[in-house]
């Protein structure tokens, strides 16, 4: 190709026009070139992702921000036409507690307690009418490693236990069920009626001595992060339980919150949280349990709310708590995990013997056959009481309840008096027994 020749003196403009013209055709030749150059470095560059700044956030309680970013992250996935699925679930996990954030209840907490999570039962000291919690291996009687607990009442005659259930193609998770008592053997366990059919997994149940408050964890498209956990209430004319009710914080976490359980006899409640633990430990939080579901007013800041929802110190739940509250309620903990109870009701007793003898200790008995009775009459006694505050607890229930939840209560009732008045008659006779044997003594 034959290069166009420029005159030696030709006009100035005429010469730079063809040096611009030159220079621009240069510059459209090699713009293909950039332009690969800059897709080539383009993808090789990191994408720009805010989910790992979502997690932090997630993990401050700052759902807010993590709305935002997760937001933008969902919507470059989606341009990207790339899987938007684990953004997503963090974004409505951020949703959710953004919504729940302020209404997080005013607990009290007394205490906290950290052991491996296989210990976690054995560190709730429950009183004897408030039924039992244990592994479904060690009720059971079978060999696993599978985490499947029970609640059994103080009556020994129902339970409601977590049993496996095919929760997807490829998992296996745990489902609720319960199983009555039937003479000395158990009936197959019968699968709720009511509960989130979607959940993965189900387990730690635990019932309030009305008969119809079920606590129970679960993980599922309604936790805010792992297990959460949820309270349900049976509905007798329906057969099932109602539409189950996430706790919300700060019973709640982004991490895993097991168990919660409230002994009504010695006003405490425990509940079970992994959150802040390294692997396989868990923390047991011990409160005080209040009839009304409160919460923190408009004086308090947001920094203050995340605080409580995220339960950094218990002693930031003490505010507005009366400090003798505090103290008898751990004075009450302390009995259940020393089990000092049985023993002062064993040492403090007055016991008539005749007109002249009233004995106060076991030392005063002379007669060694009215000694061993005396004993198995304060164990009865203790038993006595324990179904004596029941029952009427029971009735106090039954006169508050529903017509569907009195039929249930009915049954409690009944069968709480039939076995406590025939023990009362036998306290008695024991108590006659007690004393002809120590007047007879020589």
């Amino acid at each position: 190709m034959r290069r166009p020749s420029v005159p030696l003196h030709a006009p100035p403009n005429q010469y730079m026009n063809r040096t611009i013209i030159i220079a621009a055709l240069a510059l459209w030749l090699a713009a293909p070139a950039a332009a690969q150059k800059r897709r080539k470095a383009a993808a090789k560059a990191p994408a720009v992702s805010y989910m790992d700044e979502a997690r932090q956030a997630l993990q401050a309680y700052q759902f807010s921000q993590a709305e935002e970013l997760l937001t933008k992250e969902v919507e470059a996935l989606r341009r990207k036409k790339q899987d938007a699925t684990e953004a997503e679930a963090m974004l409505e996990q951020a949703q959710m507690g953004l919504l729940k954030l302020h209404a997080t209840q005013r607990i009290v907490v007394i205490d906290s307690l950290v052991c491996n999570k296989d210990e976690a039962l054995r560190a709730i000291r429950l009183s004897s009418d408030c039924g039992r919690i244990d592994t479904y291996a060690s009720t059971y009687h079978v060999a696993g490693a599978s985490e499947a607990t029970i609640y059994e009442n103080e009556f020994g005659n129902k339970r409601y236990l977590a049993v496996p259930h095919a929760a997807t193609d490829s998992t296996q998770g745990l489902r609720l069920a319960s199983a009555d008592k039937i003479g000395q053997e158990w009936a197959s366990p019968t699968p709720l009626q009511g509960l989130n059919e979607d959940d993965l997994s189900q387990n730690y149940p635990f019932l309030l001595s009305d008969g119809v408050t079920l606590y129970y964890a679960a993980q599922g498209p309604e936790s805010m992060g792992g297990y959460d956990i949820f309270v349900s209430r049976a509905d007798d004319e329906e057969g099932h339980f109602l539409s189950p009710e996430n706790m919300g914080f700060p019973y709640n976490s982004a991490a895993n919150d097991y168990l919660l359980a409230i002994d009504e006899s010695a006003e405490l409640g425990w509940f079970v949280s992994d959150r802040s633990q390294p692997q396989g430990k868990v923390c047991v939080y011990t409160f005080i349990p209040s009839a009304t579901r409160d919460t923190y007013g408009d004086s308090t800041t947001d920094s203050q709310l995340r605080a409580l929802a995220r339960l950094s110190s218990i002693r930031d739940t003490w505010q507005n708590a009366e400090p003798d509250a505090i103290q008898a309620a751990r004075q009450r903990l302390e009995t259940l995990r020393t089990g000092s109870q049985t023993h002062q009701q064993a040492a403090a007793f007055h016991f008539v013997i005749d007109d002249g003898r009233t004995y106060t200790e076991l030392s005063q008995f002379r007669s060694a056959d009215a000694r061993l009775k005396m004993q198995q009459w304060l164990q009865m006694g203790a038993t006595l009481e324990t179904d004596a505050t029941m029952l009427q607890r029971l009735r106090d229930n039954y006169a508050k309840a529903t017509p569907a939840q009195r039929q249930q209560l009915a049954g409690s009732i009944r069968q709480l008096e039939a076995t406590y008045y025939p023990r009362l008659q036998q306290q008695q006779q024991l108590a006659k027994e007690i004393r002809n044997a120590e007047i007879a003594h020589k």
